[in-house]
């Protein structure tokens, strides 16, 4: 099964393009049909498509501008383009940002059948390389999870484990492999007396840090003095945790939390965040990027709306700030800057 959104301004052309897809043939699904890019990108927090298929003028922000940040969402995903344009500063434009097909409106039924086809058998090239590299990574943690674990249950001090986990960790050149080594210990070994001190502990490794070493070292020896029979995989807690300290990354989704968090597929993780936290993952990545935000024009008032934008993971796109800004608040950034300085 592949995942299509569908984006144009004008209502009858969507209509006329889900008409013109034979949806079963190909194996497709709609994940979503807008008439914005603002809409679209909101749609793609929830459920992460695997093609996208666009229009070049859209309202607010061009589909190519769309593209570029979709694919900063996920890198992965193939794009089509619909343009009624047909000149090389466009279709130039389209292929700096990645777009596999451009196609002239009107295209005819066999022109978007074939771009679906290329776009469907490229989204399977990736996902048999995506599952190798993950395969292969998954035994290199699962082989270091053993190695650390063997080490917390040995009866070597402190001295020693730090020496231990010094000479393991020259063998891996990814220090990310390190971080889910032991996010996976972690997780899988904290009991409910230890839940503050496990999320702190999570929080800390997915921060880039130089004590990296020392953390691990450190997690090993405090699991080894803790009664460690209850376990918890609250993965749910480790989304919000990486939320909390990564809202600042433009590129965070929760497709990207599926493959490179969690490890779970992210359908499945989007219905278990809504049922456990009570809203979608979507509104909660909003709200924390929001809430920061506000913190910002409340801490520096110099600060300007692309400054601020930039600094909470929404890239140097003003406008796509103010409409998430109003969306959250109710009011515009200017209402709410002039309410600052009332107060």
């Amino acid at each position: 099964m592949y995942k299509l959104l569908l984006v144009d301004d004008e209502q009858i052309i969507r209509e006329g393009l889900e008409g013109m897809i034979d949806w079963e043939e190909l194996d497709l699904a709609l994940t979503a049909s807008c008439s914005n890019a603002i809409t679209a990108l909101d749609s793609m927090m929830d459920n992460m498509p695997d093609i996208l298929l666009t229009d070049i003028r859209l309202p607010g922000m061009s589909g190519l501008e769309l593209v570029s940040r979709a694919v900063s969402l996920h890198p992965m995903l193939q794009t089509i383009v619909l343009s009624g344009y047909d000149t090389f500063q466009y279709a130039q434009q389209a292929i700096k940002n990645g777009v596999m097909e451009y196609l002239l409106k009107p295209c005819s039924r066999e022109e978007l059948k074939s771009a679906l086809e290329r776009a469907c058998n490229a989204v399977d090239r990736q996902r048999k390389h995506v599952l190798y590299l993950y395969g292969e990574r998954r035994k290199r943690i699962k082989t270091l999870v053993a190695s650390y674990n063997a080490l917390r249950e040995s009866t070597l001090d402190a001295e020693q484990i730090e020496k231990q986990v010094h000479e393991l960790n020259k063998t891996v050149e990814d220090p990310s492999i390190l971080q889910e080594t032991l996010i996976s210990i972690v997780t899988g070994d904290v009991g409910s007396s230890q839940a503050e001190w496990g999320m702190n502990t999570i929080a800390d490794v997915m921060r880039p840090c130089e004590s990296l070493e020392q953390l691990i070292a450190r997690s090993l020896i405090r699991l080894r003095e803790e009664d460690g029979n209850v376990r918890s995989n609250d993965f749910v807690q480790q989304m919000t945790a990486y939320v909390d300290a990564h809202y600042m990354d433009e590129s965070l989704s929760l497709q990207s939390i599926a493959d490179n968090v969690v490890y779970m597929n992210a359908d499945y993780i989007g219905r278990e965040f809504t049922r456990t936290v009570g809203r979608k993952f979507s509104s909660y990545l909003l709200e924390t990027r929001m809430e920061h935000a506000k913190l910002l024009m409340r801490s520096d008032a110099s600060l300007h709306s692309y400054e601020i934008a930039e600094k909470v993971g929404l890239g140097k796109n003003p406008h796509y700030f103010s409409q998430l800004f109003r969306k959250y608040t109710g009011i515009t950034y200017k209402e709410f800057h002039r309410q600052l300085q009332e107060e």
